[in-house]
């Protein structure tokens, strides 16, 4: 009996602790408000504490990656993985997909050769078991083959190529689980063309002739394509129209020409560190009083530090510009914590992206191997992430430019900071101005 009362008595006690502690919680938090879930997947309180969701379990469900990790693009292969790794870890700290752990696989395609790409999805698809494919770019149309051609697992990729595009149009039976989430090569030679001539109403251009060079890849030729119809339905003259292999680290034919054809605007698209840093040095020894787009290269560190500060004032497109905004600018923080680096401005938004698109098909199917539901709602629904919004509903399945996906057009003001057309000023480079009249 006595051990009974005892026990009573216990009881009674940690009620009463209990009670006290939570009286003087509430007391140090009484304007405490209702918890909310972040993007990272954690829970914030008013008062700044954090709670992780449950973790998740059971058997993971796979992404694959075939990324260019080693050879002239790992650049850009390093920073898609870098996207990749983050959707993956917000992904898990969130509880996972359907409570299941997502699990990333890599495979490197390198230098982006039709076999190698051909392997990867041997590895991914076969090997691995994957239920979705991402890739930043590999081949411009190899990977279509591979992965649209012999499997139906959703492939998302941010190759922007025409000829990819042209297939699923073609072919939406065979190609229908293949998405792209940038516009096609000629959406961003347009928008090259606007940012190189939005000085006209400040100054009188030295004349209305263009120069454009450019390598051999598909994507060179369809971007330097659009911009000289571009300026042609502008009224400028073309003097210039040349391919170069890759490889080219010698300009001195070239730009003897361009010298004594003395063009208001220069178009070199090359991509690749090595050949486009050798083209700006030697074309600035002796510039003339040319305006110069270098196409996606200006966005390089590698292309900033080979050049130095004579890379001020030259232009380019940027695939993967994520404008301000609070959740914008709190996932740019969470991405510089994780690792190391401010945001590049290359791919890691765009892969990011195409996770969390295909994320919200599976929740809304509630099974990540029904391929065909998941293509299906990618397709019917658009989605807003960092860049824009991501509407597939078009036969090609590609992301179409606009004021909802708009295309970033930059110039490099020195020191590592670029300028993007629309939202800051843009100068004329130093080596211009003393050739250009005013108005």
């Amino acid at each position: 009996m006595r051990r009974e009362k005892n026990t009573i008595l216990i009881v009674l006690l940690a009620a009463l602790v209990i009670l006290a502690l939570a009286a003087f919680a509430a007391a140090c938090g009484g304007d405490e408000e209702a918890t909310t879930t972040t993007a990272g997947g954690t829970e914030t309180t008013a008062a700044g504490t954090e709670t992780t969701a449950a973790p998740p379990s059971g058997e993971p469900i796979k992404i694959g990656a075939p990324l260019p990790l080693t050879g002239a693009y790992a650049a850009d292969g390093q920073h898609m993985e870098m996207g990749l790794e983050m959707a993956v870890a917000d992904l898990n700290a969130a509880g996972g997909l359907l409570g299941r752990p997502v699990e990333l696989v890599t495979f490197d395609i390198q230098e982006l050769l039709p076999e190698t790409v051909a392997a990867s999805k041997d590895y991914l698809i076969e090997k691995e078991g994957v239920d979705f494919v991402v890739e930043g770019y590999g081949g411009y149309g190899p990977d279509f083959e591979a992965f649209g051609a012999q499997s139906d697992v959703p492939f998302v990729h941010g190759s922007g190529s025409v000829r990819a595009a042209e297939m699923v149009s073609g072919d939406p039976e065979t190609f229908g689980n293949m998405f792209q989430v940038f516009p096609v090569e000629a959406e961003y030679g347009k928008r090259a063309w606007e940012g190189m001539i939005q000085f006209e109403d400040q100054y009188t251009y030295p004349n209305n002739k263009i120069a454009i060079l450019h390598g051999d890849l598909e994507w060179d030729l369809n971007y330097t394509a659009a911009v000289a119809a571009e300026a042609e339905a502008a009224g400028w003259e073309v003097v210039m129209n040349e391919t170069f292999p890759y490889g080219t680290t010698d300009w001195g034919s070239i730009l003897t020409q361009i010298r004594s054809l003395e063009p208001a605007a220069i178009v070199c698209s090359v991509l690749s560190v090595a050949d486009i840093s050798s083209f700006v040095k030697q074309f600035m020894e002796d510039p003339t009083p040319s305006l110069l787009d270098i196409s996606y290269m200006v966005v390089f560190t590698e292309t900033q530090e080979a050049v130095g500060e004579s890379l001020t004032g030259v232009m380019g497109y940027v695939t993967s510009f994520v404008p301000p905004s609070p959740e914008n600018d709190a996932w740019k923080a969470r991405f510089e914590e994780m690792f190391g680096m401010p945001v590049p401005l290359t791919t890691p938004p765009s892969t990011y992206d195409s996770v969390m698109i295909w994320v919200e098909a599976v929740k809304a199917v509630g099974d990540p191997t029904k391929y065909a539901e998941i293509a299906d709602h990618m397709r019917a629904n658009p989605y807003t992430g960092l860049l824009g919004v991501y509407d597939f509903n078009n036969p090609e399945q590609t992301v179409q430019a606009g004021p909802d996906f708009p295309i970033a057009y930059g110039q490099y003001m020195g020191g590592g900071e670029l300028a993007f057309f629309g939202t800051d000023e843009f100068v004329l480079p130093q080596y211009i101005e003393p050739a250009w009249e005013a108005k």
